[in-house]
């Protein structure tokens, strides 16, 4: 004979199979290992096939000029283009420089917060996918290392 306990339990994960569907697989997009292994800027825009885009000044990027601590940097991304299907984050001396890639629906804001790791001072690059044209903008952060500026 089935407990209350368990039948609830059993219950409650129908019920969430059901209207949900699996929200592990449902939630998550398909990654692309390739642009987030890649190893310089140039091999991100290849493993994505994008061409690398020219500036603008309609992407925000409020980050600090001097970062105590590389592996925490608050960044925040503004997008001020009408639009945005995709924002991508990044960091262009690390290592493995693709921090993030966000794809957005016609109702999303194109606005985030973030905290990314930097290896090095570096600058930071957004690129705004809008109207299926691609548009840029970074700003240089210098990363302090045992209390002495790099560089």
């Amino acid at each position: 004979m089935i407990e209350r306990r368990e039948f609830m339990a059993f219950t409650g994960a129908a019920l969430l199979a059901r209207f949900l569907g699996n929200p592990g697989v449902a939630w998550s997009a398909e990654r692309n290992a390739n642009a987030f292994n890649a190893r310089n800027p140039e091999s991100v825009y290849a493993a994505l096939g994008l061409e690398p885009p020219a500036e603008t000044g309609s992407i925000v990027i409020v980050a600090p000029d001097v970062a105590e601590n590389g592996a925490q940097v608050p960044v925040e991304v503004n997008v001020r283009l009408a639009r945005v299907q995709r924002i991508l984050l990044i960091g262009e001396r690390n290592p493995y420089p693709l921090l993030a890639d966000i794809s957005l629906s016609e109702r999303s804001e194109p606005w985030f917060e973030a905290k990314v790791k930097l290896a090095e001072s570096s600058r930071i690059r957004v690129i705004a996918q809008a109207d299926g044209r691609l548009h840029s903008a970074s700003r240089p952060v210098k990363v302090i290392v045992g209390g002495c500026l790099a560089g």
